[in-house]
């Protein structure tokens, strides 16, 4: 898979070099609060499941709770390339910034609504049902929020930063979900007790999801559009035939089903699939894995995964920048042959030494989580430069939705072949190798994009 857009050289004198401008700095902080409120409100089930698998789906094989409560994960997954489409169309034809502030009201709203809904316990059958329903919402918004605000933020900043940006959005965004879910855990089992969490303290967390949707609103009413969407709205207006307008002419969810269009998309899907599934297989499972195999206590497990987190970040975004340096492709092809190695590679070692001490398991996931982190930095500007600017928010969308809705369904399926809790690490460690092989196999096949996002429509 190639870009049709041939790269452009990075090659002003260093003293000519842009810089960020207020206004940069503006779009990178809102579209990583949009990546983090997106993130916080899709993964905060995970980091919580066993609590929500109790209140929705009492069974007597906790593992059969659990598999239930992953389910309820997947159907937002499922739904997300929906959403993509829905408001990819709309960031490609009405603007990034108002697609992305009607998503992230709704996916706001469908969180706090789930931390309302009373259980098994209440409401008998309908309570999963309807835990069920709200995901679907849940997912259709959360795919939204995807659609427009990395897309916002890498054609607002001046290429020599795109890169970073990239970084920033995914490694930065994602980290932050996950150091606020689990701060937030930690504060709300102080105040309430490891009985009180349990009972109904994990519920706030649910609706704390509403809060970061608002600030990331009012972030948006201070953000400009993107220039890049804005250039190509107005080139469309002007060669619309009499009468018609840009949205008329173009209809991008239908463009990237067409012929022209169609292997790419499909194949960028691939990518990132690959490219994510061992996000899920470190950060989206570790949290089961460290309390249910290990048997870590609440606590433990939510320092782990904050600190795992920031170490992600910080690789994510030096990844990122250095994608920028030396072409998306190498990065993608160190940090892929790093998952390959080291993740089965680590979590044979966690399993294999006996009774390890808490301190021996962080270093060995932490490395682990940071090796995902790498591999997932570039794949946000990789995709905006695949794809011109009147179809990058749809296209973009549907790939990345399309492939992180079927990498999101990893922990389902985990624990869903595995017996009993000895059997997950095994399970990820077949899973890891054979995604990370299929991921170094699809890259051989794609090309460089770096420097295309500026480049002619194709």
């Amino acid at each position: 898979m190639t870009s049709n857009e041939t790269p452009v050289s990075i090659g002003p004198a260093p003293e000519t070099l842009p810089r960020l401008s207020r206004a940069d700095v503006k779009v990178i902080g809102t579209a990583v609060l949009g990546w983090t409120v997106d993130m916080f409100d899709l993964m905060l089930i995970l980091h919580v499941a066993s609590h929500v698998s109790t209140a929705f789906f009492p069974s007597a094989n906790p593992m059969l709770g659990l598999t239930a409560t992953y389910g309820a994960f997947a159907v937002s997954l499922v739904v997300r390339p929906l959403g993509g489409l829905v408001f990819g169309s709309l960031a490609d034809r009405a603007g990034r910034r108002r697609a992305m502030a009607i998503a992230v009201l709704g996916a706001g709203v469908t969180t706090a609504l789930m931390g309302l809904l009373p259980g098994v316990a209440t409401l008998g059958v309908a309570a999963p049902v309807s835990l069920m329903l709200l995901r679907v919402v849940q997912g259709v918004f959360v795919g939204g929020v995807s659609a427009s605000a990395h897309t916002l933020a890498t054609e607002s900043v001046p290429e020599r930063f795109r890169g970073l940006t990239a970084g920033l959005i995914k490694g930065g965004g994602a980290s932050l979900a996950v150091v606020a879910i689990n701060l937030l855990i930690l504060a709300v089992t102080a105040v309430a007790g490891p009985d009180g969490f349990a009972a109904w303290g994990w519920r706030v967390l649910f609706l704390a999801g509403l809060l970061g949707s608002v600030l990331n609103y009012l972030a948006l009413r201070r953000t400009e559009e993107s220039p890049l969407w804005l250039r190509r709205r107005a080139q469309l207006a002007a060669s619309a035939p009499a009468g018609a307008g840009p949205d008329q002419v173009e209809r991008p969810g239908r463009a990237l089903f067409s012929r022209r269009w169609r292997t790419l998309t499909l194949m960028s899907a691939a990518i990132v699939f690959t490219a994510s599934a061992p996000y899920y297989l470190t950060t989206g499972i570790l949290p089961t894995v460290y309390k249910q195999v290990f048997g870590l206590s609440q606590g433990e497990t939510s320092s782990f995964v904050i600190i795992n987190v920031v170490g992600s970040a910080a690789v994510a975004a030096l990844c990122g920048h250095f994608s920028q340096r030396v072409g998306r492709k190498k990065v993608f092809l160190g940090a892929g042959v790093a998952c390959l190695v080291l993740i089965p590679g680590l979590y044979a070692v966690m399993v294999w030494v006996d009774r390890p001490a808490p301190a021996f398991l962080l270093a060995c996931s932490a490395v682990m989580v940071m090796a995902s982190g790498a591999i997932s930095a570039p794949l946000i500007i990789f995709l905006n430069e695949l794809f011109p600017t009147e179809i990058r928010s749809s296209a973009t969308a549907f790939a990345w939705n399309v492939g992180y809705g079927l990498s999101g369904m990893m922990p389902t399926v985990v624990t869903a072949v595995s017996v009993g809790a000895d059997d997950m690490v095994p399970t990820l460690i077949v899973m890891s190798v054979l995604l990370g092989a299929l991921f170094l196999g699809l890259l051989a096949r794609s090309g460089e994009t770096r420097g295309a996002l500026d480049g002619p429509t194709p």
